[in-house]
């Protein structure tokens, strides 16, 4: 029996190589026996119904008229579908209650698939697991309505509780939808504010579609909001952490991708950091958990904030 795999990889090279590809080139890109690619393309020929001409004088072999276009309904191979099995266990992770939608039968077409490759999906899901520990749960009411306001370029009014728990309503132009760190965001011109705000839909109450439409802002307006900053607490760079990560946490912290404008160096065994921040809320988290194996040495502000941070924790646990 050929393996699916190698159907679908053999009739992807095809296609993308119109003038034909002889036994060894196919053989060296797949790691296949010219024994195995030769059933593999009786098996397009035949199951799939494509097309393959082959040329003696070059010995190669290629795809005839539509037949590349024809054959895109070979399925994929095991492991992208192993791959879409993941992404939809995390679709239903990050935004559960979505029993009936698409996605429900997107993935019963991919386990059938797989049944018909011999592997069971129940068990994919067993072995692969998606854990969450931050994530605050997300009303789907409130995910549906963001969304259709968002591609239907409507404003939103909601009502919105803040950290403090104050209740505040206002209308907003819905910008971007953001899954950051376990939770759902939206980037959006808040016209009571008059600026762009971020706001996490876990603390969203209520919210209904209007008639007017959304104030389109630039990409690069958008771009600038959520990526000139550390964090989801993004706006203009105002602020740079300057942090010093002992052997501790040095290694760790030198693998990692703070931010695209952070600048890091190694001094002996310490790494040290420079990183952009307009609100340092988020940042504190995360030095926070590097405690005591960072070093905040400016701003004066920041070194403060950590400082006292630590020393109410210390307060608190004697």
């Amino acid at each position: 029996m050929v393996a699916p795999d190698l159907v679908q990889q053999l009739h992807r090279m095809l296609k993308k190589q119109p003038d034909g590809l002889s036994i060894m080139d196919l053989a060296t890109s797949l790691a296949a026996s010219p024994d195995q690619l030769r059933s593999a393309l009786s098996e397009l020929t035949g199951t799939q119904g494509v097309q393959i001409s082959y040329d003696a004088s070059t010995r190669r072999y290629s795809y005839q008229g539509e037949s590349a276009e024809v054959s895109d309904g070979i399925s994929m191979t095991s492991a992208e579908m192993r791959g879409m099995v993941t992404i939809l266990d995390l679709l239903n992770d990050i935004l559960p209650g979505q029993e009936d939608s698409d996605v429900t039968a997107i993935r019963q077409q991919i386990e059938k698939m797989l049944r018909h490759r011999g592997i069971n999906a129940t068990e994919l899901s067993r072995r692969i697991r998606i854990l969450s520990s931050t994530r605050r749960p997300t009303s789907t009411h409130i995910y549906e309505q963001v969304s259709d306001a968002l591609f239907n370029r409507k404003q939103l009014h909601i009502h919105y509780v803040a950290s403090d728990q104050s209740i505040s309503e206002r209308d907003i132009s819905p910008q971007t939808l953001v899954y950051y760190r376990d939770n759902w965001y939206l980037d959006a011109w808040c016209h009571k504010r008059n600026e762009l705000r971020t706001f996490m839909l876990s603390r969203i109450r209520s919210a209904y579609q209007t008639n007017a439409a959304a104030d389109e802002l630039s990409r690069d307006q958008n771009e600038a909001h959520l990526h000139n900053s550390y964090g989801i607490f993004s706006g203009d760079e105002k602020h740079l952490a300057e942090l010093v990560f002992l052997p501790g946490a040095a290694h760790l912290v030198a693998q990692q991708q703070w931010h695209p404008k952070a600048k890091g160096q190694w001094q002996g065994d310490n790494y040290h950091l420079e990183l952009p921040y307009n609100d340092d809320r988020e940042l504190l988290r995360d030095l926070l958990s590097y405690a005591p194996n960072v070093i905040v040495t400016a701003p004066d502000k920041l070194k403060a904030e950590y400082t006292k941070r630590l020393q109410d924790a210390l307060n608190r646990n004697m």
